[in-house]
């Protein structure tokens, strides 16, 4: 029997819209005995709406089609570019329902609530008050019924919504906004939550369908919030819950609420593109993570999981691009057999890929699958000494921090460990025993990753041409990536200690010297990103990892920290 029942695949923003990648979901899905495909964009339910509500003053339309003949001259007022364009989306996502529903594949939405057209406020003024939006007038939730009634008159097979209502990232929320009218100043976070959900509830569970909440949260205060509103939803609510609080970190510990929404199905969520972890422009290969995270969820009663392929800020980008498709072989085996051993995930990506060559022999091929293990089996202990300093989240959704004050409000304050993990409260101190840890785990880091080649030199008989001069080309760019952050780890910590501890010591003396070399190892290295982005040819995303920019504007940034300590009554004028 399969380890969970429901396996999905997700695929977020353009791809969502892209019909050659929808049908590329598609076909892994088939292939790797998953269940369901998931398309997310935080718009996308209003994207295959109008609704009519807004437009149809008061019309009865029997299907979108009819709400466009009736609503056209309203449309090209108020909307006039892409007036028709949800009539067209709607015919799009039919045909990918079609082609789902041949191989026994289902079809969700996933969205953030709430969302709506603008036009929406025209219509609806008392929605604005004193220059901003206000997320508890009454109209939004008629809007809100609306919305999913006419959506699944329109699309009825669609199988479900998953929604996050909790999140920053809705176009309006409780949990975010900026409005200070009565009815906000009484409204409880938990009775916004109970409004929106009791509207989408309605009309999803009226057309038979089912209402998936995420308890996606920044903190341990909104999920605190959002967790006993979530418990209170009719049984046939589903729950989804990342296998870590707050987002997608590997070094966190197990979601706490796993296992804890009383009677409702649960199913627990993973990234394979790794937004945290390296975008697969340093590899991060997750099996041994994956394979514990599924058994804490499995043992927990959970019975499905999501799998995240790309990131809907990251256009054009998904773990389909790089090695890191690996993670997602992994997910979709261990989903079905935890015991799946990692030597079989292993052989069925690079047969796939094409990356070993068609005549290839048996013992061969198991070299190349212990090669590939040897080169990226452990790709996530560099990634996590590097992006992560003593667990706690070092990087800007894997991009380099800009400034000091930005490393550690991404470390303490967005991206908090300490809100779950007490014993983080003093992980990023800049006392003298922990900077001298981390200036070891950085090292570390460099250290091992340069290991990699040593283990390039070793190039197995399977290996095509052209796959052995792509991992080269990989291993070189997750070593200039990784040595990035060995510089700004370095230079951080240095300087927040010297900064912090101004008397002369021993110590400071030492860590003035070492931050001398890391200041100006930045530049160095911006200007080395600069040369290899002239004569190199990769993604985007790799150049956009490489960040040169970032590099010579945090080394501005630490310079003046350190001059402003050092003469702490200048004025810059």
């Amino acid at each position: 029997m399969p380890e969970f029942r429901v396996r999905a695949l997700e695929i977020h923003s353009s791809y969502a819209w892209d019909f050659d990648w929808v049908r590329k979901a598609l076909a892994f899905i088939k292939d790797h005995g998953m269940t369901a495909l998931v398309l997310h964009r935080n718009d996308i339910v209003d994207m295959l709406t109008y609704p009519a509500t807004v437009f149809g003053r008061g019309q009865t339309f029997k299907n979108i089609v009819d709400r466009y003949r009736g609503t056209h001259l309203d449309l090209y007022k108020y909307v006039a570019h892409g007036r028709s364009t949800p009539v067209q989306r709607r015919d799009y996502m039919l045909r990918v329902i079609d082609l789902a529903a041949r191989q026994g594949t289902e079809v969700w939405l996933e969205n953030k609530e709430l969302w709506f057209h603008d036009v929406f406020v025209e219509f609806n003024p008392q929605v604005f008050k004193n220059g901003t939006l206000c997320p508890s007038e009454p109209a939004w939730w008629d809007f809100i019924r609306a919305k999913y009634t006419e959506l699944f008159s329109d699309i009825s097979g669609i199988d479900g919504i998953i929604t996050a209502p909790a999140t920053r990232e809705s176009r309006l929320s409780i949990s975010g906004h900026r409005c200070s009218c009565e009815i906000c100043r009484a409204m409880a976070p938990q009775d916004w939550y109970r409004n929106l959900l009791s509207a989408m509830y309605e009309p999803i569970h009226a057309a038979g369908k089912t209402l998936v909440v995420r308890d996606f949260v920044f903190d341990l205060k909104t999920q605190s919030e959002i967790a006993a509103v979530m418990e209170q939803q009719p049984e046939d609510v589903v729950i989804a819950l990342k296998n870590t609080p707050h987002d997608y970190y590997p070094t966190f510990p197990d979601n706490p609420r796993i296992g804890k929404v009383g009677q409702h199905r649960q199913w627990v969520e993973f990234d394979t593109m790794a937004q945290y972890f390296g975008w697969g422009v340093g590899p991060s290969h997750m099996v041994d993570d994956m394979r514990y995270r599924m058994g804490v969820a499995r043992d927990h009663g959970i019975d499905g999981v999501l799998i995240r392929t790309d990131w809907e800020a990251l256009e054009s980008h998904s773990c389909f691009h790089t090695p890191n498709l690996l993670n997602l072989h992994a997910a979709a085996a261990l989903s079905i057999d935890r015991a799946a051993r990692k030597e079989k995930i292993y052989r069925e990506w690079l047969s796939e890929q094409g990356y070993l060559k068609a005549d290839a022999g048996e013992k061969d091929i198991e070299e190349a699958v212990a090669w590939f293990i040897d080169l990226l089996g452990d790709s996530w202990e560099i990634i996590r000494r590097s992006l992560y300093t003593n667990d706690c989240v070092f990087s800007d959704s894997s991009t380099y921090p800009v400034s000091l004050d930005h490393a550690w409000w991404l470390a303490e304050e967005k991206n908090s460990l300490r809100d779950w993990d007490p014993t983080k409260q003093h992980a990023m101190d800049a006392d003298e025993p922990n900077v001298r840890r981390i200036l070891a785990e950085k090292d570390e880091a460099v250290q091992r990753v340069e290991a990699l080649s040593e283990v390039l030199a070793r190039r197995p008989a399977a290996l095509t041409d052209a796959s052995y001069r792509e991992f080269a080309a990989r291993i070189d760019v997750f070593q200039r990536y990784v040595r990035g952050f060995r510089e700004i780890g370095h230079a951080c910590i240095l300087t927040k200690y010297i900064v912090e501890n101004p008397s002369p010591s021993t110590y400071r003396a030492e860590a003035e010297g070492m931050l001398a070399d890391r200041l100006e190892g930045l530049l160095t290295l911006a200007r080395e990103f600069r040369a290899f982005r002239d004569v190199s040819d990769a993604r985007y995303t790799t150049y956009l990892l490489l960040g040169p920019d970032r590099l010579e504007v945090l080394h501005d940034d630490l310079k003046a920290r350190l001059s402003k300590a050092a003469n702490p009554r200048s004025v810059t004028v």
